[in-house]
């Protein structure tokens, strides 16, 4: 008996082991999805009946119960959908002991249980309201069956903190492999005569393979930390893209042999937006590489600001897949 229960304790460490050994193999987007990988794992439940999404390179992006069909999703991206389906796998499973965040969604119609019974073929529209709120609706048989609000507010939809968010998004900016654009290098109009036109289009062009241009960027956070880092600008831009950011470019002007810019990266869907101010030598506008020098301000609310994008005004406008 003393030799099989010895026998036994050591099967259950190993297994407990193997189990570790998967949780620190596997890499998350954001801990939130950790958090729920290893609830749903002690509790053995099934993931049968969720949507598990992965990057290319293995790196869980998204957690929760489908709510939305594929379609919906590829049409109208919005960041609405995960946040929702991850909602509601918190809401069933009681992964996170916080619920506060949950009390600023607001139900015109049903609930949480009436959620639960939604199912992507049921016929849903968003709408965008004034970039403050999302409404989501759904029907069956014409009918509609569920009706909510979510505030467009970054915290809430990416279910983390203004703190976490910057971490994240310095150490994923920093292991970004850039794609780069399929056409061939265009000639660039270099004229350090010109500092505004030859940085605006060194900056703005698709293709940055004509100019090697890096970035050192001095990322300013919330608390007083300060961190530099050195990326290139196609990593730069293209990695924003990847978050759904706009760019946006205003020429500040020039003093002495320094132009100085403003990058503002604006994330519409989720009400935030990264301003990077910069510096370039003008004397090196003509060079094949260049290094400009900025200072980064993350995730800035722009939900309560009105009418500082062109196309942030006028009428909200409901988008419906059908």
């Amino acid at each position: 008996m003393r030799i099989s229960y010895i026998i036994i304790r050591y099967i259950w460490a190993a297994v407990l082991l193997l189990f570790t050994v998967t949780l620190s193999a596997q890499s998350f987007k954001a801990s939130h999805l950790q958090k729920a990988y290893e609830a749903l794992k002690f509790s053995e439940q099934s993931s049968k009946d969720l949507v598990i999404r992965k990057s290319a390179d293995g790196t869980i992006e998204h957690i929760g119960i489908p709510l939305f069909r594929t379609e919906m999703r590829t049409l109208l991206p919005s960041p609405i959908y995960d946040y929702l389906e991850y909602a509601l796998l918190d809401h069933k499973y009681q992964i996170n002991e916080n619920t506060l965040q949950q009390q600023k969604i607001r139900f015109f119609k049903g609930s949480w249980d009436d959620m639960e019974k939604i199912v992507p073929s049921d016929d849903c529209t968003i709408d965008n309201k004034d970039d403050k709120w999302y409404i989501v609706r759904w029907r069956r048989n014409a009918q509609e069956i569920l009706s909510v609000a979510v505030p467009v507010d970054y915290e809430l939809l990416a279910n983390s903190t203004r703190r976490e968010m910057e971490q994240d998004f310095s150490r994923n900016l920093k292991c970004y492999k850039p794609v780069g654009s399929p056409e061939a290098s265009a000639a660039h109009r270099l004229n350090a005569s010109n500092p505004q036109e030859t940085l605006s289009d060194i900056i703005m062009t698709a293709d940055h393979a004509s100019v090697k241009a890096n970035l050192s960027i001095k990322l300013l956070y919330t608390g007083f930390h300060k961190e530099t880092i050195d990326v290139t600008l196609p990593q730069w831009m293209e990695f924003c893209d990847s978050e759904g950011c706009t760019p946006y470019y205003i020429y500040e002007g020039a003093v002495g042999n320094q132009a100085s810019a403003m990058l503002l990266m604006h994330n519409r869907g989720e009400g935030y937006a990264h301003l990077l101010h910069f510096h370039a030598a003008i004397s090196q506008l003509e060079a094949p590489t260049q290094t400009y020098q900025g200072k980064l301000y993350m995730f800035i609310p722009t939900n309560n600001i009105a009418d500082l994008f062109a196309e942030a005004t006028g009428k909200s406008t409901p988008k419906k897949y059908e």
